[in-house]
């Protein structure tokens, strides 16, 4: 041991300049230590007493790895845990640990010691020499124990200086949280409307964590809404999509815990549209809770464009970040309602957080009676039963249909729709049920019915009662067997169909009147839901025109950002009965109108549709009611009056207040001829 004196001195070089493990043990391997005569020097380190040990050692390709026990893997190699020295020959330690052979740390051993490194009574672990070559005397002894001591000391320090680093880091990282949290709030805190809310956030994740693509998810009586913003190209890409199918999400919504989405899952969830929204771009997601006061307010969806972890600490970071977007929430909801309770002014921004009420992407609506309608549709959407849509021309019975089909089972494939109102009488049969070649006359080959179109989707029947009188039991068997049949071909057809339909009659007065065929009638009816026309909801309005005029003026190439409040005023009392469809025409005709940035709306029009209105009413109607129209001595009344004609400002049609088709239609299935009371003229 004549190089004793240099190789400590070397040693006490390399404590001075290693902070870590790796140096240490590049400096144990190396061929020029003298003092011991060593082929490889593992070590095995200890966090703490019961912690797993880690073993470092040198691979063949001379690279360092990193070997973490386990509890199975322990037991294979007791002598690592205990704090004993060990003297073992190859042969031994292979006969007694034989999965050694295997392992790439314990390759070609002549011989095995294992010496613990142990500081202030504290084991720190251990350091492994194979087939080292130690004299035997007690001067070779005592160098090799001072050796190993210095070693120790040095392990000691290098663990003292990962510990020290470790408190440092912790500590910035949480002084950067502190700050970054601070910053989220200041973000998202003074922001007037939910979507510079969360286009804020964004823009903020955006810069800490890369994060291009987010959403806040709440609850809305039985389904959710969701506000997607998404970043690329410099581009803010913000909508909202609705759901009730919240299995994805679970746990976030029942335990209020963080649910970390992967590449797989959300690909599978992309086939379905009644799940939460996710962009292509999104290859995993983390949702957590928004909890303000113990109470969830909803739920923000980090996704990131790489299928990658996400970190603890990422996630625990997340979750405060949602409790400060949680309390942003609560203020923006607080200054609504204050915001009610101010006197507007004269004039309005049509960019005001209508979008809160979006119901169902096109439904807009913050009224009582249209959320007990939206209720309806949550709880039918998920099951096949028949719905009926009853409400008056214009209140929006085709969206209402369109809602339950992207919230059905079905949504995957298309929802095919059939107004009975505008096909003819002779080719009905063949609309629906489709025809072989040469099975009419004008047939010249084959068609594809709307039934077979809608298989294993959704047909929608708008007007179902101008379906006419002798085609309804073939509909009727068609619902009970799903079963049809085309027309010239006497072959029976299995579909699966979900049939919706839609009408603005009275049904069961047709029912009465014999105009509609009550076994139908009753097969229909097995969930109805009623559409409140427009002047019953009128707090809708308002909402309405600012979504008509910014969706309309967009689409004009106009910019549009104000309407006067006198206007919005005059405009949310009229009745329109013609409800919503009126309503965005007439939106759009002002929008038309409008030369700069305030919406011009002619509301003079509206007062001469009012007086209109009040001159039909004074002038006592044969029919009070539309609910009346069926009514086959009505009909006959009204015909007698007119002297038999049916169109025009005197005919029969105005006096009944509908379509001169409609009436026409009725006529046909009554067995009513105008001509029958030409002679009446005197």
């Amino acid at each position: 041991m004549e190089h004793f004196e240099s190789d400590l001195m070397n040693l006490s070089k390399a404590l001075l300049s290693s902070n870590d493990i790796s140096g240490l043990m590049t400096f144990l391997n190396n061929d020029d230590l003298s003092f011991i005569k060593v082929d490889r020097v593992n070590i095995i380190l200890k966090s703490d007493l019961d912690a797993l040990p880690v073993l470092y050692f040198f691979d063949q390709e001379n690279d360092l790895q990193c070997y973490q026990y386990n509890q199975n893997s322990l037991s294979l190699h007791s002598i690592v845990n205990d704090g004993c020295t060990h003297r073992i020959q190859g042969e031994a330690l292979y006969l007694s640990y034989p999965q050694l052979i295997e392992h790439p740390a314990y390759s070609n051993i002549d011989n095995y010691c294992k010496v613990p490194l142990v500081s202030a009574c504290k084991q720190l672990g251990s350091i492994e020499f194979i087939n080292v070559e130690i004299k035997d005397d007690n001067y070779s002894e005592k160098q090799f124990k001072l050796f190993t001591n210095m070693i120790t000391s040095m392990v000691e320090h290098i663990i003292e200086h990962e510990l020290a680093s470790n408190i440092a880091q912790q500590i910035s990282d949480e002084r950067n949280n502190f700050q970054m949290l601070v910053d989220v709030t200041n973000a998202v805190i003074s922001r007037s409307t939910k979507k510079e809310l969360i286009t804020s956030l964004l823009k903020f994740l955006y810069q800490h964590f890369s994060m291009s693509d987010l959403s806040i998810i709440q609850t809305h009586d039985g389904h959710y809404g969701q506000d997607y913003c998404g970043y690329s190209d410099g581009k803010i890409d913000y909508r909202s999509h609705f759901f009730s199918n919240d299995d994805a999400i679970k746990d976030a919504v029942e335990k209020n815990k963080p649910v970390v989405l992967s590449a797989l899952t959300i690909q599978q969830l992309s086939l379905n549209n009644n799940v939460p929204f996710f962009p292509l771009s999104a290859k995993s997601a983390c949702v957590v809770p928004m909890v303000f006061r113990n109470s969830t307010i909803g739920y923000i969806c980090y996704m990131q464009r790489e299928d990658k972890p996400y970190p603890p600490h990422d996630v625990e970071l997340f979750l405060q970040i949602a409790a400060r977007v949680a309390l942003a929430m609560h203020s923006l909801k607080v200054h609504e309602a204050i915001s009610k309770t101010i006197p507007t002014t004269d004039y309005i921004n049509i960019e005001e957080s209508y979008m809160d009420h979006a119901i169902f992407d096109d439904i807009i609506s913050q009224s009582e009676v249209m959320n007990k309608v939206l209720d309806q549709v949550a709880m039918v959407a998920d099951c096949d039963s028949t719905v009926l849509i009853l409400g008056e021309s214009g209140t929006g019975k085709e969206l209402i249909a369109q809602a339950i089909h992207k919230l059905s089972r079905r949504s995957n494939t298309r929802m095919v729709k059939m107004n009975c109102a505008a096909v003819p009488a002779g080719l009905f049969e063949s609309e629906l049920f489709g025809h072989e070649r040469g099975a009419f006359t004008g047939a010249i080959s084959q068609r594809v019915g709307r039934f077979e179109q809608a298989h294993k989707g959704t047909l929608f029947l708008d007007e179902i009662g101008d379906m006419p009188l002798d085609l309804q039991p073939k509909l009727l068997r068609a619902l009970q067997e799903n079963e049809i049949e085309r027309v010239g071909k006497n072959q029976l057809i299995s579909v699966d169909v979900r049939i919706v339909v839609a009408t603005n009659a009275n049904l069961l007065s047709m029912v009465e009147s014999k105009g509609f065929r009550s076994d139908l009638y009753y097969r229909l009816n097995v969930f109805p839901i009623k559409i409140p026309p427009l002047r019953e909801r009128p707090e809708d309005i308002p909402l309405l025109v600012k979504h008509f005029t910014r969706v309309i003026s967009k689409k004009m190439g106009k910019d549009i950002t104000a309407i006067a409040a006198e206007t919005l005023d005059t405009l949310s009392k009229f009745p329109w009965p013609g409800n919503v469809r009126e309503l965005r025409n007439f939106i759009e005709r002002s929008v038309i109108l409008t030369r700069g940035n305030v919406l011009s709306v002619p509301t003079e029009e509206l007062i001469t549709i009012s007086s209109l209105n009040n001159k039909m009413v004074k002038s006592k109607p044969i029919l009070p009611a539309s609910d009346n129209i069926f009514d086959r001595d009505a009909v006959i009344s009204a015909l007698r009056e007119s002297n038999g004609i049916i169109a025009g400002p005197r005919g029969a049609a105005v006096k009944l207040g509908v379509k001169r088709t409609t009436l026409l239609s009725r006529m046909q299935k009554m067995g009513i001829k105008s001509h029958d009371y030409l002679d009446e003229i005197g």
